[in-house]
C-alpha cells in the first residue's frame, strides 16, 4: 500500500500506537470472551428454534441440510464433543469465534493503515451492537464472518505480496465461508467493485494464483453441491422461496428501513460515519485503502436493500459488510482525530454488553409494560417448559411417540427431550418435504402408538385420514414471560390405517 495512505491515517496530536498494544488487545479479548462465556452460563434464555434446529442437525453431521450449508452443524458437533449439549455449550463457539474475528480485523487494519487504527478497529468490531447480540446465540453468521474476515486479510496480503500461500488461504476462506452461508459469494462482488473503485487492485485479477484461489473455493463447495443434487436440489428451492417470501411487491420504504436497521446491527456511530464517507466518495479525498474497504461493504448492503424493496428481509443478511465498514469508519475517525466518537463507540458497546448479560440472566422476568408485546423474550422462552409439559402428558397417557406440525416445536422438543427416549416426528403438510424434519423424521404409520400430537392445527379431521382414533386432550399452555404464553393443541392418535400421515390443516 502507498506510504501516502499510511501517513494520512496518522494523527500527530496523539501518541502513536504500536505493536505494544497487541498484548493489551489480547488481554481485553480474553477478558471479554470469558465474561461472555460466563454470561451464557447465567442466561435463562432457551435455545431459539433456529438454534435448536442447528443442534439437531449436528447430531447427524452431513455435507448439507435442507435450508443451510453444513459448517455450523459441524461447529456445534465439535463444541458438543468438548462440553456437552447444554445451551451454554451450544452457544459457546460464538464468543470464541468473535474474539478470533477481532484479531483478524486487527491484522487487516494494521496492513491497510497502522497499529492504532488496527487496535480501535478490533475493539469496535467486537463491541458492535450486532456482534454483542450474536455472541449470545449460535448462528450461521458467526463462522461466515470469521471466514469473510480471513478472506479479506488474504486478499489484502495478495495485493501487497502476491504469494501462493495467500492465494491458498483466500481460496480456503471463501470456500469454507460458503459452507457457512452462501452469502459468502458476495465477496467476489467486492473484488469486482474494488477493481473499479481502487484501480491498483486490478493487477491481482491478472495473476494466475488468484484464479487458482477461485478454483479452490468452489472445490470446497463440491461435497455440498453433490449433497444438494442427491436431495432434489431442496436447498436451492428453499433459498429461492425464502427470497421470494409471500410475494414480490415494490416497496422503496423497506430499503430505507433496512438501512436504518444497520445503525443497530453495525453501530450508530460506525454506520453513520460510513454513510457520510460514502456520500463523499466521488470527491477523491479517500485513499486506495479506503476505497477498497468501501468496495467490500457496498455489495451486501445494496443487494439486501434491493431485496428489501421487493420482498421481506432480515437485518443480519448484510452482516458481512460490518467488517470493512468498521475498519473504514474507525480509520476516518482516527484520521480526523474524532476521539470522542471513537471512545463513545466503545462505551456504547460496553453498556450494551452489560445490559444483555443482565437481561439474559433475568429473561423470564423482563417485560416492558409500555409495549404491546412487552415480554421481550417471549419468542425464546417457554420451550423448555413446553418439553416438560409434553413429557408429563406422555407419562400420564402412555404415549409412545410424539408428532408436531411446526418446525419450531419439532426442533425444540428434539433438543429439550433429548434424554427422554421418546421418538419425535414431523407431520408433513404436503407430500413434498418443506424442511429438514420432513425429510429425516416424517411421521409414518409404523411410528410407535399411541402418538401424542402436539400441534397448532387442532382439527381432528386432519388426522382421521390416517388414524382411526383421534382423542382430544387438554391444550398444553406454557408461560413465555410475565404477560405472554404459548399454546398447542394435544391429540392422541392410534389405529394407524396405513394412509401416509400428511395433509394441510382443514
Amino acid at each position: 500500500m502507498t506510504d501516502q495512505s499510511h501517513d494520512a491515517s496518522r494523527n500527530p496530536t496523539r501518541p502513536s500506537a504500536d505493536t505494544a498494544a497487541v498484548p493489551v488487545l489480547i488481554a481485553i479479548l480474553l477478558a471479554l470472551t470469558a465474561v461472555r462465556l460466563v454470561g451464557l452460563n447465567l442466561s435463562q434464555v432457551d435455545l431459539f428454534f433456529d438454534e435448536a434446529q442447528y443442534w439437531s442437525w449436528a447430531q447427524a453431521p452431513a455435507f448439507g441440510y435442507f435450508s443451510k450449508p453444513p459448517l455450523l452443524a459441524w461447529v456445534i458437533a465439535l463444541a458438543q464433543s468438548v462440553c456437552g449439549s447444554g445451551e451454554a455449550c451450544v452457544r459457546a463457539p460464538s464468543p470464541i469465534i468473535y474474539a478470533l474475528i477481532a484479531i483478524v480485523v486487527y491484522l487487516i487494519a494494521h496492513r491497510l493503515y497502522d497499529a492504532r487504527t488496527a487496535f480501535w478497529s478490533a475493539l469496535s468490531i467486537v463491541l458492535a451492537t450486532g456482534v454483542i447480540f450474536s455472541t449470545r446465540i449460535i448462528s450461521t453468521d458467526v463462522p461466515l464472518l470469521l471466514f469473510w474476515s480471513l478472506a479479506l486479510l488474504a486478499y489484502v496480503e495478495l495485493l501487497e505480496k502476491p504469494r501462493w500461500s495467500f492465494a491458498i488461504v483466500l481460496g480456503l476462506a471463501v470456500g469454507l465461508g460458503m459452507l457457512a452461508k452462501y452469502a459468502m459469494v458476495y465477496f467476489y462482488l467486492g473484488i469486482v467493485l474494488s477493481a473499479w473503485l481502487a484501480p491498483h487492485t486490478r493487477t491481482l485479477l491478472r495473476q494466475p494464483m488468484f484464479w487458482v484461489s477461485v478454483l479452490i473455493a468452489f472445490a470446497c463447495l463440491i461435497p455440498n453441491v453433490i449433497w444438494i443434487a442427491q436431495h432434489d436440489f431442496v436447498t436451492f428451492k428453499h433459498t429461492s422461496d425464502n427470497v421470494q417470501g409471500s410475494g414480490a411487491s415494490f416497496r422503496p420504504g423497506q430499503a430505507l428501513s433496512f438501512l436504518a436497521s444497520q445503525f443497530a446491527v453495525i453501530g450508530p456511530i460506525t454506520f453513520g460515519v460510513f454513510l457520510v464517507g460514502l456520500a463523499k466518495l466521488w470527491r477523491n479525498t479517500f485513499t486506495h485503502e479506503d476505497r477498497l474497504l468501501i468496495a467490500f461493504a457496498i455489495p451486501p448492503l445494496v443487494l439486501i436493500a434491493g431485496t428489501a424493496m421487493i420482498t421481506h428481509y432480515n437485518a443480519n443478511w448484510a452482516a458481512t459488510a460490518a467488517i470493512s465498514v468498521t475498519i473504514f469508519a474507525t480509520a476516518i475517525l482516527i484520521r480526523e482525530a474524532r476521539w470522542k466518537l471513537v471512545t463513545t463507540t466503545i462505551a456504547l458497546g460496553l453498556s450494551a454488553q452489560t445490559l444483555f448479560i443482565i437481561a439474559d440472566a433475568y429473561a423470564p422476568k423482563v417485560s416492558l409494560p409500555f409495549l404491546a408485546r412487552g415480554d421481550v423474550y417471549s419468542r425464546t422462552l417457554g420451550w423448555k417448559n413446553l418439553a416438560e409439559a409434553v413429557k408429563e402428558v406422555t407419562q400420564k397417557t402412555g404415549a409412545k411417540s410424539i408428532v408436531t406440525d411446526q418446525r419450531a416445536a419439532t426442533a425444540e422438543l428434539l433438543y429439550y427431550l433429548r434424554d427422554a427416549n421418546l421418538p419425535i416426528y414431523a407431520w408433513r403438510s404436503q407430500a413434498a418435504a418443506s424442511d429438514q424434519y420432513d425429510m429425516d423424521i416424517p411421521l409414518t404409520p409404523s411410528a410407535p402408538q399411541p402418538v401424542l400430537a402436539v400441534v397448532e392445527c387442532g382439527s381432528p379431521a386432519r388426522y382421521r385420514n390416517s388414524y382411526d382414533a383421534v382423542e382430544a386432550l387438554p391444550d398444553i399452555t406454557v408461560s413465555t414471560g410475565p404477560r405472554s404464553q404459548r399454546s398447542y393443541r394435544a391429540l392422541m392418535l392410534s389405529g394407524a390405517n396405513g394412509t401416509p400421515p400428511f395433509g394441510r390443516c382443514s
